[in-house]
């Protein structure tokens, strides 16, 4: 390296000596500290990165800031180099120098390890091999083995078969011999020996369609079980019906009649005792559950087979001709003794149908003093008995009541209803009867028996009320006939009857109360019965009803009077902002009605009625609904008729307000026919206020029994039926001059407060109880409502025109230029005048002209304005 040229620095460390950057100068001082530097920079960096990345150029001139520096350290650091050089020349002929003396030996052990590695393989040859021999020796051991083991399994099971075997044919045999005793078998024997059999053959299932010696023997089994069986029934038979009888039940059930006994086994006349029957339950039980339900089918069929014979309907051409029944008018008429069959009748009809429930109660006896103790209670034998029965005295209800075998009586109400009475009645002694005496659990009484601690051996069976009394179900027409008969008549009382009963919180007539008790029987009676279709039909016979009592309330009320356009009083109407009606339909005409003297109590009675009838066909629709069976709750809707009798109470109360204001017909004209131009001053009571009052006083009186929300309702109506004939007063007689608008103007505002007066006192006689004669505050409120819009329209009458404007505003807020042109006419305004009050109420020119042209005059508002009130409360009422 020292004979090189020195290197020239490169630009870039120039450019770091020029700018001032610190040479390293004690690694430049120091060779070996430099060299040091250079192995852990060269250390650091990769293997490629050694030869890409560093640039020795560069690592010196960053060490060395001048040629001239590096000059004078080049021969320290070329000896500091060679030395180095030196000492790796050393440490590699070193480490050729072992390599070369161990080279020997690595070689040898290479060897030495190939050669153990060949004994291993050998070895492990070796070792496989006597695993095999050894895997092969010990399977010539084992087999001998493995067959003595199958052996032995075998010889188990054949040892296990045979015994099962022989304990089969054993029990075979027994069960053989128990069937063959004399007199009976042993029945409790035979059962264990049954169960036995059972279970021993399900080991050898699968060998009986397969070997021949165990079909045999299965076969055998089976026969002497069926022995059994049929021994058993027999024993059963005579026990119930003697030798003879059973013998003749046998021979109708055998297959070969053909008159011999052949075919048919000895009969014994030897009776079986009690134990010995309650041995043959427990045989049939062993039997199974199949052969027991058979069993007590067949016992059913034994001993109601008498019961096809006696109380079966015979067809029409085997009765006996009998006069048809006679119409009956009422249910009291239909359950008198004259009317009721014969008792020489046949035992199959209706009128005679308690006959077969006292047959089967006698059935019942007997077979409780026959088989004593000897039915378990959770066979339920005399359930199965009654279901039985039900169900053949439905099938024959049903030919009675319809088909070519029906009774003559199906159409007679009285036999039917007691016949169906007696069903229900003997279903409900039966139910209850097993239940106390038999321990039997219905389906519906589960949970309750579960309660009680019931036996838990007894299975819940199904209830046998409604089974033979569902026959009746679709047959109820004459019954309900009868009924609709019987509601009739009373309507028929309550044409011409306007008795009042005066018990309760309000008058009503008679009839009413009468008919709703009758509904109120009848539904008691009904649902004794049924509560089903019939119920149903029977609430439509009630809507009936009430439907054309509705029509008789209706009658009640007086007619309306033909001619009324010239009354006084004919029905008037005022436009809204006056108090007059604000509804379409109660603005149309309405008819004119005229009050006789006392007249006004029967429209307040039929009010009162109709009301009482609303409230109590309300309160039958919800009784109805919770009583009638489930498919037939929501077809119950009764809101119609309630609306009917509402319908009519407001006819009712347009009837009464129609009537009062005719009466005042009178008091009217007289109010229209007073000259005011001849009066300069008035009195404190007017003629015409003291007839009114006269007129009005005993129709209030006679609002006072009724119900609040009617007489509350009819006192609004009647007090805007007199705002309105008054305001009608002023507005079609006001058209004084300005001379005689003084006295007018005084003679109105008096007759208001009059008018007002007279309202509060007719109130008076509805004190409270301490007797007070203040007015109720509902009615003075409502007075005052309708009279302050006659104070008004009087008080603008009465204002000066300069101030009219702002008064009109101020006291009536929610008027119109319409109004504002009314009240205009009244005080006589020219046209000129209201066209220019009308601009300045806030209409534009053009319209106020046309207003102010259209000359509203007192008798333009009586002819345009003014129309007859219709006081339609149907609406409200039925609110």
């Amino acid at each position: 390296m020292a004979s090189e040229p020195p290197l020239s620095p490169p630009k870039e460390a120039n450019d770091a000596t020029l700018s001032g950057a610190p040479p390293m100068a004690n690694l430049a001082m120091d060779p070996e500290s430099l060299l040091n530097t250079l192995d852990q920079r060269l250390s650091t960096m990769g293997s490629g990165q050694k030869t890409s990345k560093f640039d020795p150029i560069a690592f010196l001139n960053q060490h060395y800031a001048t040629e001239a520096s590096l000059v004078q350290q080049l021969p320290d650091l070329q000896h500091a180099v060679s030395e180095r050089r030196e000492a790796l020349d050393e440490r590699i002929a070193i480490a050729l120098q072992r390599q070369s003396e161990t080279a020997e030996s690595t070689r040898r052990h290479i060897q030495e390890a190939q050669v153990s590695v060949v004994e291993l393989h050998q070895r492990v040859l070796r070792v496989k091999e006597k695993a095999s021999q050894s895997e092969r020796a010990v399977l010539e051991i084992t087999k001998d083995m493995k067959r003595l083991d199958c052996a032995k399994r075998h010889l188990q099971r054949t040892i296990t078969t045979l015994k099962r075997l022989h304990m089969l044919v054993h029990a075979v045999e027994q069960l053989r011999n128990t069937a063959v005793q004399i007199p009976f078998p042993d029945y409790p024997v035979a059962a264990h020996l049954v169960d036995a059999t059972h279970l021993l053959l399900q080991h050898f299932d699968g060998y009986i369609s397969k070997v021949e010696p165990m079909r045999l023997l299965s076969e055998k089994v089976v026969d002497l079980q069926s022995t059994l069986r049929v021994g058993l029934v027999r024993g059963f038979r005579v026990a119930a019906f003697g030798p003879t009888k059973a013998i003749e039940m046998e021979r109708a059930a055998s297959p070969h009649r053909n008159g011999s006994n052949e075919m048919l086994p000895e009969i014994r006349d030897d009776v079986m005792p009690p134990t010995v029957m309650k041995g043959g339950v427990q045989l049939l039980d062993a039997l199974g559950t199949e052969v027991r339900v058979q069993f007590i089918h067949e016992f059913c069929q034994d001993h109601l087979a008498e019961y096809l014979q006696t109380f079966a309907p015979a067809s029409r051409e085997e009765k006996i001709p009998s006069d048809p029944p006679k119409r009956v008018s009422s249910f009291k008429v239909a359950s008198t003794p004259e009317s009721r069959p014969s008792e020489a009748e046949s035992n199959a009809g209706l009128d005679h149908v308690e006959k077969r429930f006292i047959w089967f109660r006698q059935i019942l006896q007997d077979v409780d003093a026959k088989f004593p103790d000897v039915f378990p209670s959770d066979w339920n034998l005399q359930a199965s008995m009654a279901r039985v029965f039900l169900q053949l005295t439905r099938d024959h209800i049903m030919a009675l009541l319809d088909g070519p075998r029906k009774d003559p009586d199906a159409s007679n109400a009285t036999i039917l209803l007691k016949a169906l009475q007696k069903t229900i009645v003997f279903e409900k002694e039966i139910t209850k009867w097993l239940q106390q005496k038999r321990g039997t659990v219905f389906k519906s009484e589960q949970l309750e028996a579960e309660v009680k601690g019931t036996d838990e051996n007894c299975e819940p069976i199904d209830p046998l009320i409604g089974i033979a009394s569902a026959a009746y179900e679709n047959y109820m027409a004459p019954y309900i006939e009868l009924e609709s008969q019987s509601m009739d008549e009373h309507l028929v009382e309550a044409l011409e009857d306007r008795k009042v009963d005066t018990r309760g919180e309000r008058p009503v007539f008679i009839s009413s109360t009468n008919m709703f008790v009758y509904i109120k029987g009848s539904i008691t009676r009904c649902t004794a019965l049924t509560k089903g279709k019939a119920f149903f039909l029977l609430y439509q016979a009630f809507r009936d009803s009430l439907r054309k009592y509705a029509q008789i309330l209706d009658g009640k009320l007086p007619s309306p009077m033909t001619g009324t356009s010239g009354n006084l009083v004919g029905a008037i109407s005022i436009p809204a902002s006056f108090g007059g009606s604000t509804s379409k339909q109660e603005s149309s005409p309405a008819a004119s009605y005229r009050l006789p003297s006392g007249e006004e109590v029967t429209v307040c009675h039929v009010i009162s009625t109709c009301e009482y009838s609303a409230d109590t066909v309300e309160a039958l629709e919800d009784l109805i609904r919770d009583t009638v069976d489930e498919p037939y709750k929501s077809k119950i809707d009764m809101m119609s008729d309630q609306e009917t009798f509402h319908d009519i109470t407001a006819k009712a109360i347009r009837v009464l307000v129609s009537g009062l204001t005719n009466r005042t017909e009178s008091a009217l004209k007289l109010l229209a026919a007073t000259n005011w131009a001849i009066y300069d001053s008035v009195g404190e009571e007017s003629t015409y206020v003291r007839s009114m009052h006269e007129e009005i006083e005993p129709v209030i009186l006679t609002l006072y029994p009724l119900p609040k929300a009617a007489s509350n309702l009819l006192l609004q109506k009647l007090l805007r039926q007199i705002c309105c004939l008054i305001l009608y007063q002023l507005l079609r007689y006001c058209d004084p001059s300005e001379e005689d608008q003084r006295a007018w103007h005084s003679a109105a505002a008096i007759g208001r407060l009059q008018f007002e007066d007279a309202l509060f006192k007719v109130t008076c006689p509805r004190k409270t109880s301490g007797g007070s004669t203040i007015a109720p505050a509902m009615y003075t409120k409502m007075v005052q409502k309708h009279f302050g819009r006659i104070e008004t329209l009087l008080k603008l009458v009465g204002t000066p025109i300069d101030l009219l404007i702002e008064n009109f505003r101020v006291q009536w807020a929610s008027g119109s230029a319409l109004e504002l042109q009314i009240v205009m006419s009244l005080k006589g305004m020219k046209r000129n005048e209201q066209a220019a009050h009308l601009e300045k109420f806030g209409l534009d020119p053009v319209n106020a002209m046309k207003g102010a042209a259209a000359g509203i005059t007192g008798a333009t508002i009586v002819s345009e304005r003014v129309q007859a009130l219709q006081d339609q409360g149907s609406t409200v009422a039925s609110k």
